[in-house]
Protein backbone atom coordinates (compact mmCIF):
# COMPACT_ATOMS: atom_id res chain seq x y z
CA UNK A 1 0.00 0.00 0.00
CA UNK A 2 1.01 3.60 -0.54
CA UNK A 3 2.19 5.24 2.68
CA UNK A 4 3.71 8.47 1.37
CA UNK A 5 2.29 11.37 -0.53
CA UNK A 6 1.93 10.80 -4.23
CA UNK A 7 3.43 13.50 -6.42
CA UNK A 8 0.96 15.50 -8.52
CA UNK A 9 2.21 18.23 -10.83
CA UNK A 10 0.10 21.19 -9.81
CA UNK A 11 1.76 23.39 -12.45
CA UNK A 12 0.76 21.06 -15.28
CA UNK A 13 -1.93 22.13 -17.78
CA UNK A 14 -3.54 18.73 -17.12
CA UNK A 15 -6.23 19.26 -14.45
CA UNK A 16 -5.23 17.97 -11.01
CA UNK A 17 -8.37 15.85 -10.67
CA UNK A 18 -7.59 14.17 -13.99
CA UNK A 19 -4.04 13.37 -12.82
CA UNK A 20 -5.46 11.86 -9.63
CA UNK A 21 -8.05 9.82 -11.55
CA UNK A 22 -5.30 8.52 -13.84
CA UNK A 23 -3.15 7.48 -10.89
CA UNK A 24 -6.02 5.74 -9.07
CA UNK A 25 -6.89 3.95 -12.32
CA UNK A 26 -3.29 2.75 -12.63
CA UNK A 27 -3.29 1.53 -9.03
CA UNK A 28 -6.44 -0.50 -9.69
CA UNK A 29 -4.88 -1.94 -12.85
CA UNK A 30 -1.88 -3.02 -10.75
CA UNK A 31 -4.28 -4.86 -8.40
CA UNK A 32 -3.60 -2.65 -5.40
CA UNK A 33 -7.34 -2.92 -4.89
CA UNK A 34 -9.27 -5.81 -6.41
CA UNK A 35 -12.79 -5.84 -7.80
CA UNK A 36 -15.46 -5.34 -5.12
CA UNK A 37 -12.76 -4.19 -2.68
CA UNK A 38 -13.14 -0.88 -0.86
CA UNK A 39 -10.53 1.77 -1.66
CA UNK A 40 -9.15 4.09 1.07
CA UNK A 41 -11.36 6.78 2.57
CA UNK A 42 -11.57 10.29 1.19
CA UNK A 43 -9.54 11.53 4.16
CA UNK A 44 -6.76 9.05 3.41
CA UNK A 45 -6.70 9.78 -0.34
CA UNK A 46 -6.70 13.55 0.09
CA UNK A 47 -3.70 13.14 2.39
CA UNK A 48 -1.88 10.86 -0.07
CA UNK A 49 -2.40 13.22 -3.00
CA UNK A 50 -2.25 16.47 -0.97
CA UNK A 51 -5.45 17.74 -2.55
CA UNK A 52 -8.83 19.04 -1.40
CA UNK A 53 -11.89 16.82 -1.05
CA UNK A 54 -13.54 18.77 -3.86
CA UNK A 55 -10.70 17.84 -6.22
CA UNK A 56 -10.74 14.22 -5.07
CA UNK A 57 -14.47 13.95 -5.62
CA UNK A 58 -14.01 15.27 -9.16
CA UNK A 59 -11.46 12.49 -9.75
CA UNK A 60 -13.75 9.85 -8.29
CA UNK A 61 -16.66 11.14 -10.36
CA UNK A 62 -14.54 10.66 -13.49
CA UNK A 63 -13.78 7.06 -12.51
CA UNK A 64 -17.43 6.46 -11.70
CA UNK A 65 -18.48 7.71 -15.15
CA UNK A 66 -16.02 5.21 -16.65
CA UNK A 67 -17.63 2.44 -14.60
CA UNK A 68 -14.39 1.67 -12.75
CA UNK A 69 -15.65 2.46 -9.26
CA UNK A 70 -18.98 2.44 -7.48
CA UNK A 71 -19.97 4.76 -4.65
CA UNK A 72 -22.22 3.26 -1.98
CA UNK A 73 -23.85 5.75 0.36
CA UNK A 74 -22.66 5.27 3.91
CA UNK A 75 -20.18 2.54 3.00
CA UNK A 76 -17.55 4.14 0.78
CA UNK A 77 -16.07 3.65 -2.69
CA UNK A 78 -15.56 0.19 -4.16
CA UNK A 79 -13.75 -1.07 -7.25
CA UNK A 80 -16.34 -2.11 -9.83
CA UNK A 81 -13.97 -3.52 -12.44
CA UNK A 82 -10.29 -3.57 -13.32
CA UNK A 83 -9.66 -1.66 -16.58
CA UNK A 84 -6.68 -3.79 -17.61
CA UNK A 85 -6.03 -3.38 -21.34
CA UNK A 86 -6.73 -6.02 -23.95
CA UNK A 87 -3.42 -7.52 -25.10
CA UNK A 88 -3.03 -7.60 -28.89
CA UNK A 89 -0.27 -10.07 -29.80
CA UNK A 90 1.40 -9.15 -33.09
CA UNK A 91 3.54 -12.28 -33.00
CA UNK A 92 0.59 -14.47 -33.92
CA UNK A 93 0.46 -15.19 -37.68
CA UNK A 94 -3.34 -14.92 -37.82
CA UNK A 95 -5.77 -12.24 -38.87
CA UNK A 96 -6.93 -9.61 -36.40
CA UNK A 97 -10.47 -10.93 -36.15
CA UNK A 98 -9.23 -14.48 -35.65
CA UNK A 99 -7.01 -13.25 -32.80
CA UNK A 100 -9.99 -11.66 -31.14
CA UNK A 101 -12.07 -14.80 -31.55
CA UNK A 102 -9.34 -17.11 -30.24
CA UNK A 103 -8.06 -14.87 -27.45
CA UNK A 104 -10.54 -16.06 -24.83
CA UNK A 105 -11.25 -12.44 -23.92
CA UNK A 106 -14.70 -10.97 -23.88
CA UNK A 107 -14.32 -9.15 -27.20
CA UNK A 108 -17.62 -8.34 -28.89
CA UNK A 109 -17.72 -6.89 -32.43
CA UNK A 110 -20.70 -4.64 -33.12
CA UNK A 111 -21.60 -3.98 -36.75
CA UNK A 112 -22.13 -0.29 -37.50
CA UNK A 113 -22.10 -0.20 -41.30
CA UNK A 114 -21.94 -2.69 -44.17
CA UNK A 115 -22.35 -1.40 -47.70
CA UNK A 116 -20.98 -1.14 -51.21
CA UNK A 117 -18.83 1.89 -51.83
CA UNK A 118 -17.17 3.39 -54.84
CA UNK A 119 -13.51 3.09 -55.60
CA UNK A 120 -10.97 4.56 -53.19
CA UNK A 121 -7.67 4.93 -55.05
CA UNK A 122 -5.27 4.07 -52.23
CA UNK A 123 -7.44 1.15 -51.04
CA UNK A 124 -7.80 -0.26 -54.56
CA UNK A 125 -4.06 0.04 -54.94
CA UNK A 126 -3.42 -1.82 -51.65
CA UNK A 127 -5.80 -4.58 -52.72
CA UNK A 128 -4.15 -4.68 -56.17
CA UNK A 129 -7.42 -4.33 -58.05
CA UNK A 130 -8.42 -2.04 -60.89
CA UNK A 131 -9.30 1.56 -60.21
CA UNK A 132 -12.84 0.88 -61.44
CA UNK A 133 -13.71 -2.04 -59.17
CA UNK A 134 -16.17 -1.37 -56.37
CA UNK A 135 -15.40 -2.13 -52.74
CA UNK A 136 -17.28 -3.71 -49.87
CA UNK A 137 -17.08 -1.50 -46.77
CA UNK A 138 -17.62 -2.78 -43.23
CA UNK A 139 -17.36 -0.68 -40.07
CA UNK A 140 -17.47 -2.24 -36.60
CA UNK A 141 -16.95 -1.29 -32.99
CA UNK A 142 -14.97 -3.64 -30.72
CA UNK A 143 -16.16 -3.94 -27.14
CA UNK A 144 -14.05 -5.36 -24.32
CA UNK A 145 -15.95 -6.00 -21.09
CA UNK A 146 -18.81 -4.15 -22.76
CA UNK A 147 -16.75 -0.98 -23.26
CA UNK A 148 -15.57 0.37 -26.64
CA UNK A 149 -11.85 -0.16 -27.18
CA UNK A 150 -11.53 -0.15 -30.97
CA UNK A 151 -13.14 1.16 -34.14
CA UNK A 152 -12.48 -0.93 -37.24
CA UNK A 153 -13.03 -0.10 -40.90
CA UNK A 154 -12.45 -2.84 -43.50
CA UNK A 155 -12.55 -2.88 -47.28
CA UNK A 156 -12.59 -5.87 -49.60
CA UNK A 157 -12.77 -6.23 -53.38
CA UNK A 158 -16.35 -6.94 -54.39
CA UNK A 159 -15.16 -9.66 -56.79
CA UNK A 160 -13.53 -11.55 -53.89
CA UNK A 161 -16.64 -11.71 -51.72
CA UNK A 162 -19.74 -11.72 -53.99
CA UNK A 163 -23.05 -11.17 -52.18
CA UNK A 164 -21.37 -10.89 -48.78
CA UNK A 165 -23.83 -8.16 -47.88
CA UNK A 166 -26.85 -10.36 -48.59
CA UNK A 167 -26.48 -12.12 -45.23
CA UNK A 168 -25.30 -10.94 -41.81
CA UNK A 169 -21.70 -11.59 -40.84
CA UNK A 170 -21.39 -14.72 -38.71
CA UNK A 171 -21.45 -13.33 -35.18
CA UNK A 172 -20.25 -10.02 -36.69
CA UNK A 173 -16.86 -11.71 -37.22
CA UNK A 174 -15.44 -10.94 -40.65
CA UNK A 175 -12.70 -13.60 -40.54
CA UNK A 176 -15.18 -16.35 -39.66
CA UNK A 177 -17.49 -15.27 -42.47
CA UNK A 178 -14.65 -15.19 -45.01
CA UNK A 179 -13.40 -18.60 -43.92
CA UNK A 180 -16.72 -20.44 -43.73
CA UNK A 181 -18.61 -18.81 -46.58
CA UNK A 182 -15.79 -18.16 -49.05
CA UNK A 183 -12.96 -20.48 -47.96
CA UNK A 184 -10.69 -17.43 -47.68
CA UNK A 185 -8.15 -17.52 -44.86
CA UNK A 186 -5.22 -15.08 -44.76
CA UNK A 187 -1.78 -16.44 -43.96
CA UNK A 188 0.05 -13.18 -43.21
CA UNK A 189 -0.62 -9.52 -42.50
CA UNK A 190 1.33 -6.34 -43.11
CA UNK A 191 0.80 -3.85 -40.29
CA UNK A 192 1.76 -0.24 -39.77
CA UNK A 193 1.22 1.62 -36.50
CA UNK A 194 0.87 5.31 -35.75
CA UNK A 195 -0.08 7.27 -32.63
CA UNK A 196 -3.01 9.60 -33.23
CA UNK A 197 -5.75 11.58 -31.50
CA UNK A 198 -9.13 10.45 -32.91
CA UNK A 199 -11.39 13.00 -34.55
CA UNK A 200 -14.59 14.13 -32.83
CA UNK A 201 -16.86 11.68 -34.69
CA UNK A 202 -14.67 8.69 -33.83
CA UNK A 203 -14.32 9.82 -30.21
CA UNK A 204 -18.12 9.88 -29.98
CA UNK A 205 -18.37 6.31 -31.30
CA UNK A 206 -15.64 5.21 -28.86
CA UNK A 207 -17.46 7.00 -26.04
CA UNK A 208 -14.49 9.02 -24.84
CA UNK A 209 -15.13 12.46 -23.42
CA UNK A 210 -11.64 13.89 -23.61
CA UNK A 211 -8.95 14.15 -26.23
CA UNK A 212 -7.23 10.83 -25.67
CA UNK A 213 -4.27 9.20 -27.43
CA UNK A 214 -4.96 6.22 -29.61
CA UNK A 215 -3.12 3.77 -31.83
CA UNK A 216 -3.96 3.80 -35.53
CA UNK A 217 -3.34 0.41 -37.12
CA UNK A 218 -3.33 -0.11 -40.90
CA UNK A 219 -3.37 -3.73 -42.04
CA UNK A 220 -3.35 -5.65 -45.31
CA UNK A 221 -4.03 -9.38 -45.09
CA UNK A 222 -2.83 -11.80 -47.77
CA UNK A 223 -3.85 -15.25 -48.96
CA UNK A 224 -1.24 -17.99 -49.42
CA UNK A 225 -0.64 -16.90 -53.03
CA UNK A 226 0.00 -13.34 -51.77
CA UNK A 227 -3.30 -12.03 -53.14
CA UNK A 228 -4.47 -9.16 -50.92
CA UNK A 229 -7.73 -10.02 -49.19
CA UNK A 230 -8.57 -7.19 -46.83
CA UNK A 231 -7.42 -3.64 -46.17
CA UNK A 232 -8.37 -2.34 -42.75
CA UNK A 233 -7.88 0.67 -40.50
CA UNK A 234 -8.44 0.26 -36.78
CA UNK A 235 -8.31 2.85 -34.03
CA UNK A 236 -7.44 1.33 -30.65
CA UNK A 237 -7.82 3.44 -27.50
CA UNK A 238 -4.38 3.98 -26.04
CA UNK A 239 -5.28 3.13 -22.45
CA UNK A 240 -7.38 0.08 -23.36
CA UNK A 241 -5.12 -1.96 -25.64
CA UNK A 242 -1.53 -3.09 -25.15
CA UNK A 243 0.47 -4.38 -28.11
CA UNK A 244 3.01 -7.16 -27.68
CA UNK A 245 5.33 -8.77 -30.22
CA UNK A 246 8.39 -10.98 -30.32
CA UNK A 247 11.59 -10.30 -32.21
CA UNK A 248 14.35 -12.71 -33.09
CA UNK A 249 18.05 -11.94 -33.32
CA UNK A 250 19.40 -11.57 -36.84
CA UNK A 251 21.42 -14.65 -37.73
Amino acid sequence: MYTNRISIDKDSPVPIYHQVATNIRERIMKNEWKENEKIPSEAKLTEEYDISRVTLRQALDELKREGIINKIQGKGVFVKYNPKPFVHDFSLPTALNAKLEQSGNNIIPVLLTSSMCGTIPHVNECLKISEEESLVYIKRLFLFNNKPIGLNRSWLADSMVPKILDKPLIGNHLSTTLSKNYNLTPVNIENSIQSIIPNAADMKLLNVQYTVPATFLKSISYLDDQTPLEYSETIWLGDSVKFTFNTNAIQ
